[in-house]
């Protein structure tokens, strides 16, 4: 892991804005966001339209709310990190229950945010929707 400061602003993203502790309205997570994020933070996702693209402090508060309600007990892990003064990349796996249909999932991906002033500014989330379609989806039993 890097020791790059830089490095430990992106995993206190993961370990207080994206972990589920229990709490449905991430009181604990939007308090940390308001500190770690920049208010014009925007997440990008591969393959995604601009139009699909968030933007703005307020909207991924309610993206980290309602990707806990999707996947409960998220548990994030960094496994890998890079980080130099602008850039931090993230390698990371997720485990939780999709909400819906009960199952299991457990999801790697990378994401690259941007750091400006101390502040995450961007991320770009790299990840294969379709793996976490399939793991999402109800079992024929």
């Amino acid at each position: 892991m890097s020791s790059h400061p830089n490095a430990a602003i992106a995993a206190r993203y993961y370990e207080e804005c994206a972990n589920d502790y229990g709490d449905p309205d991430k009181t604990r997570a939007m308090e940390a966001v308001d500190e770690l994020l920049a208010p014009d933070f925007v997440l990008r996702y591969n393959g995604g339209r601009e139009d699909e693209t968030m933007r703005g402090i307020d909207r991924h508060k309610q993206f980290l709310i309602d990707h806990t309600r999707s996947y409960q007990g998220e548990r994030w892990t960094v496994e890998a990190v890079v980080a130099d003064d602008r850039t931090v990349a993230c390698r990371w796996r997720l485990l939780a229950t999709h909400a819906e249909t009960g199952n299991a999932i457990d999801l790697r991906a990378a994401d690259f945010f941007t750091v400006e002033d101390g502040r995450l500014t961007t991320l770009h989330r790299f990840l294969d929707f379709r793996t976490l379609e399939q793991q999402q989806r109800a079992s024929s039993a």
